[in-house]
């Protein structure tokens, strides 16, 4: 994951050129700035999510709020990998400014999703039809796939046991046509990457000089007979390649 963020951060324009002023007024007070613009943007963000409040058993307001907090988990992902908090600013400052902005996601957005992901389960099991729509249930898979807790040591980490608890049912749904093979294969990619584990599917990558960098897979020349049992296209390595070529900026053209 680091890896992915790091090529991601290069790749995404995290380093450009910022004005000179900008660059010389690396002081403790521009790090303030930055971290009140991050929090007024997250605060106005957060705003529709802080005035719901949904009784236990309205199934129709909680699949609403499982769908805004899809909407801010995508929109804290892409402004902060999109680079727009950072743009401004270079080296160690705009590193400064994306560990913010990272930041912020995780303790704004993450945990509270996480944590109330996990009362909507308790109430009610994983959000499926037809209880819940297709919709809010794959809101609800990304929360999990996003979802971070404090570990035992006090660290922040992806809650591994919580999408443990889920993947069963992802794995139904996926069959079920109601979330696609990807869904489960990511999950089940991710667990195992955690765990210190192979992964079967390669769906986790990192980039690396422009090079799709998969990690440990359990078996690469086998990988899209894994993928076929589970209904996926097939695995296509140059495609990764192409991708990371094109997030590196190193395309030669």
């Amino acid at each position: 994951m680091h890896r992915s963020i790091a090529a991601g951060l290069a790749g995404l324009g995290l380093a450009l050129a910022a004005p000179a002023a900008a660059q010389e007024d690396a002081t403790p007070e521009v790090a303030t700035t930055i971290g009140e613009r991050i929090s007024a943007a997250f605060a106005a963000e957060l705003e529709t999510l802080g005035a719901m409040d949904c009784a236990d058993d309205d199934i129709a307001c909680l699949s609403a709020e499982l769908l805004e907090r899809y909407r801010v988990d995508q929109w804290a992902r892409g402004e902060v990998m999109g680079g727009a908090f950072c743009a401004d600013y270079s080296g160690e400052l705009a590193q400064s400014c994306f560990g913010q902005a990272m930041g912020a996601t995780a303790f704004k957005v993450d945990m509270p999703n996480t944590a109330r992901l996990k009362q909507v389960i308790a109430l009610h099991g994983w959000p499926k039809p037809p209880l819940f729509s297709e919709e809010a249930q794959n809101a609800a898979w990304y929360l999990a796939q996003h979802a971070m807790a404090l570990d035992g040591d006090g660290n922040l980490a992806w809650d591994v046991a919580l999408a443990e608890s889920v993947l069963p049912q992802v794995k139904e749904a996926a069959e079920a046509g109601q979330l696609t093979p990807w869904h489960y294969a990511a999950m089940f990619d991710r667990i195992a990457r955690a765990r210190g584990k192979p992964q079967r599917y390669a769906t986790q990558i990192g980039c690396a000089e422009g090079k799709a960098d998969f990690g440990e897979v359990e078996d690469i020349d086998r990988v899209t007979e894994f993928r076929a049992e589970i209904g996926m296209k097939a695995f296509d390595p140059d495609a990764y390649d192409a991708y990371c070529v094109r997030a590196s900026g190193s395309e030669q053209g």
